[in-house]
């Protein structure tokens, strides 16, 4: 087959789209298909295009036999409304002229959100006569007014909110099939858009085993001397600082357990609430949370190996209950034991393995408390994370996912009727 893929993130970015795609990119190219990316220049979050790229109108890359078309987008470190709905538009804008060269493909996934892809992507599939897939990760507007990016209270918001509910469902009614990584996603859109359930297949994101099988050594000590991590207890949290992650209350919890010289918070990522998180650090004089930053995908399971408790946290907001973040897949195949702060379709697949313990959303003393259950038992530490991996190995293999995205590309690809 020859697949258009139609993404805003995309690696070098290291975002739970990025991550997503670039394991299953990685798969059906292995297994012979012919792959065009259609993305955006990597700036991803902070709003900067990373060394090495020059934001320009267009530039054709050739990665490992995956062609790669990027398009110029506005970035802009200015978080607010505005700029983010800029870089949206600009992106919509230019990919869809730089599609137009793409003609020759069989089939055209586009993964949302934002909605501007889907909408884009929709635009491309007639243009071309080809079918669409939808890759549904969040459903959108409802994400962008959990996270404070649309107020209820705020007219012009609530406007643009049923403006995009109708132009989703336009959106999910065309979509030939659509891919959710979470089973919730599903009840969400029988009940809410009204799309027929044969339409909807599950597609978790999954793990790419082969980052866990080969760490370097010398890798793991040079990040263990470079955050000075030697005969700690690491709690870590990888991922976006964003407005839906609640990171702060890591902060806070980091700050019941500073009299603990053992026990050590990194904090791996970036995002728009990092001034934030670091200035509650610098407020409540805390030595024991280590921010790294960003850092490319290749490193997280060299960080997962060096950890002893990984942190899944949200908002306590409905809408995040039916999220399914990669991270997960990452802890799980690390072999770490894992706390997460809000029930839901994450916490499912956590007690489902035996992997993990849930916590109320918001209390920073509860999640204290599991973490020095963790600190105090080894066994049970080394149990949790030893079920966690089992279970990766067993169900979220992403070469075994990528094959039942394979069938059902296939089975879109021989119909004869578009």
């Amino acid at each position: 087959m020859k697949i258009l893929l139609y993404t805003q993130y995309f690696p070098p970015e290291s975002n739970a789209p990025a991550n997503r795609w670039a394991g299953f990119v990685k798969c059906l190219r292995d297994r012979g298909h012919k792959i065009t990316v259609l993305t955006s220049f990597p700036n991803h979050p902070l709003g900067k295009i990373f060394d090495g790229y020059k934001n320009q109108w267009r530039l054709v890359e050739q990665n490992k036999g995956v062609k790669i078309i990027r398009s110029w987008t506005y970035v802009s470190s200015a978080k607010g409304f505005l700029p983010r709905i800029m870089n949206y538009l600009s992106f919509a804008f230019s990919s869809f002229f730089n599609s137009l060269s793409e003609k020759n493909n069989d089939i055209i996934i586009a993964s949302m959100p934002p909605l501007t892809v889907g909408l884009v992507g929709k635009i491309i599939s007639r243009r071309f006569k080809k079918p669409l897939i939808i890759d549904l990760r969040d459903l959108w507007p409802e994400a962008a007014q959990s996270t404070g990016y649309l107020k209820s209270s705020n007219i012009f918001h609530r406007f643009l909110y049923s403006i995009s509910k109708r132009k989703a469902q336009s959106v999910y009614d065309y979509a030939r099939v659509i891919l959710i990584n979470s089973p919730a996603l599903k009840e969400e859109l029988i009940c809410s858009y009204g799309v027929s359930s044969d339409k909807i297949y599950f597609i978790p994101n999954g793990v790419d085993l082969d980052l866990f099988a080969n760490n370097s050594v010398m890798a793991e000590k040079i990040i263990e001397e470079k955050y000075q991590l030697k005969n700690k207890f690491v709690v870590l949290y990888s991922g976006l600082v964003g407005f839906a992650q609640n990171v702060e209350l890591i902060v806070r919890t980091a700050n019941l357990a500073k009299e603990n010289k053992d026990i050590v918070f990194l904090i791996m990522g970036t995002g728009p609430k990092l001034p934030e998180v670091k200035n509650m650090i610098e407020l409540m004089e805390l030595k024991n949370v280590v921010l790294t930053g960003f850092r490319p995908r290749q490193e997280i399971p060299i960080f997962i190996k060096k950890a002893d408790v990984c942190l899944v946290t949200y908002k306590n907001d409905v809408t995040f209950t039916k999220n399914i973040p990669s991270k997960i897949f990452d802890y799980l195949a690390g072999a770490k034991p894992i706390i997460i702060n809000l029930e839901g379709a994450a916490s499912e697949i956590i007690l489902e393995a035996g992997a993990g313990l849930v916590v109320p959303p918001d209390d920073p003393w509860a999640l204290y408390e599991i973490i020095m259950k963790l600190y105090r038992d080894a066994v049970l530490k080394d149990k949790l994370g030893f079920n966690g991996q089992t279970y990766a190995l067993n169900h979220y293999d992403q070469k075994i996912i990528a094959r039942k995205l394979e069938q059902i590309l296939e089975e879109i690809v021989g119909e004869i009727k578009f």
